[in-house]
């Protein structure tokens, strides 16, 4: 059971993909100074609020809130925290900024409270005024827009040069502003103005069933099996797109480093975390084009029966469309598929594994395995897809899986 006057975490998105897994992964670490955090959890709905005290019992504390728009309430539930991790919307810039403030108040109130202390000599000076924000944002950030905008796809990022990444970003929000990007340059900059230590992890492709308790995909893998599934194939972008490519890593691993990043702002005060503008982490452990992605799809389908073989080359197995096509995935958004299936997003992480000896244990076998697995996700109806039991000719003669609905994913 937590103890009352333990340190508090704050962990934000215990519903969704990323931050159910990492709730999971922290209640059930073996670390021994996790076992006195108490987590509280802000959520919304009672319904989900009650499930997820009935699973975790006395280890959690549900705080019920409408909506990230309620910044008031969102500084003010941090300021009563310790370490923030914020697994919600990565695209809520003056929520995630809130945060950061919030944990700046709370830790002018502790650094009173040990002067308090120390003037008393009452133990002065013992206890650590230590407060962190732990953000989550994804590698679109860094992503160039081949079709709308000038190619890059030689480009390549590196955490250990966290700063330079940090610069290009803010001149590239200048030039066009994007809610996730504009959230993490918040959450740093405001860490830094205000000594809040602020990292933010930012995800590449994540994949790999979840171990929370609602939604448990992720979004890259599952929207081009519903594609495949729909189409009888796959497809990729051309021209300058045409060598998009994302690195990956499975949440299990992620959530892995969200609970190192925990323990080392407990144990060791944040020593090894970077922070502020040099405080962009990437947590990557595999690398993929997209067209090899869609590949994975179709053999995934046609090794469950589901196509027929044709022995085709891979140009109609996964074929090139134009980014409207591309955009029926996202619901029309063209900016959104230009994101997800042109950019070039190459990063290079060495920073978790040198700081925090973070090793990332879902290598290719586990990549490879995904992709029957959702699979087999969607056709059981775990992805928002529904599948009717005829078969519909697509494209070319072939049979295809008709699919009366979109996927749904976080």
């Amino acid at each position: 059971m937590p103890h009352a006057d333990g340190p508090k975490l704050l962990l934000t998105g215990a519903t969704g993909y990323v931050g159910g897994t990492v709730l999971h992964h922290l209640i059930n670490s073996p670390n021994p100074g996790l076992k006195d955090v108490t987590i509280s959890l802000l959520v919304r709905g009672e319904d989900r609020a009650q499930m997820l005290e009935e699973t975790y019992g006395k280890r959690v504390e549900c705080i019920l809130f409408n909506d990230l728009d309620d910044t008031d309430l969102v500084r003010s539930v941090a300021s009563q925290h310790d370490i923030i991790v914020n697994a919600a919307s990565g695209f809520h810039p003056s929520s995630a900024e809130a945060m950061v403030r919030g944990l700046a108040e709370r830790k002018k109130a502790k650094e009173e409270a040990v002067a308090a202390a120390a003037a008393a000599a009452a133990g002065g000076g013992q206890a650590s005024a230590t407060v962190w924000m732990i953000h989550t944002s994804g590698c679109s950030n860094i992503s160039d827009s081949p079709i709308t905008g000038e190619p890059f796809p030689d480009r390549e990022w590196r955490d250990a040069e966290a700063g330079a990444v940090y610069e290009f970003e803010r001149a590239e929000n200048a030039r066009a502003w994007a809610p996730q990007r504009a959230a993490e340059l918040a959450v740093l900059a405001a860490g830094e103005e205000l000594g809040v230590g602020a990292t933010s992890l930012q995800a590449p492709l994540l994949f790999g069933g979840g171990e929370g308790l609602f939604r448990r995909a992720g979004v890259l893998v599952p929207l081009m099996t519903a594609y495949v599934l729909r189409r009888g194939h796959g497809f990729c972008l051309g021209g300058a797109a045409a060598t998009a490519v994302i690195d990956w890593v499975h949440v299990f691993d992620l959530a892995d480093l969200y609970v190192r990043c925990v323990v080392e702002v407990l144990e060791r005060g944040g020593a090894g975390l970077p922070s502020g503008r040099r405080g962009i982490v990437f947590p990557t452990a595999g690398r993929t084009l997209i067209r090899d992605l869609a590949r994975r799809c179709v053999e995934a389908a046609r090794a469950a029966g589901l196509l027929e073989e044709e022995g085709e080359e891979e140009e109609a197995a996964v074929r090139t469309v134009d980014l409207a096509e591309a955009a029926t995935t996202c619901g029309g958004d063209t900016a959104a598929a230009e994101r997800r299936w042109a950019g070039h997003r190459k990063t290079v992480g060495t920073v978790a594994r040198e700081r925090l000896g973070w090793r990332p244990v879902m290598g290719d076998k586990a990549w490879r395995a995904d992709f029957e697995d959702e699979l087999q996700a969607a056709l059981a109806g775990r992805r928002g897809v529904a599948i009717d039991d005829s078969r519909a000719p697509a494209r070319g003669g072939r049979s295809a899986i008709r699919v009366s609905n979109t996927i749904t994913v976080e």
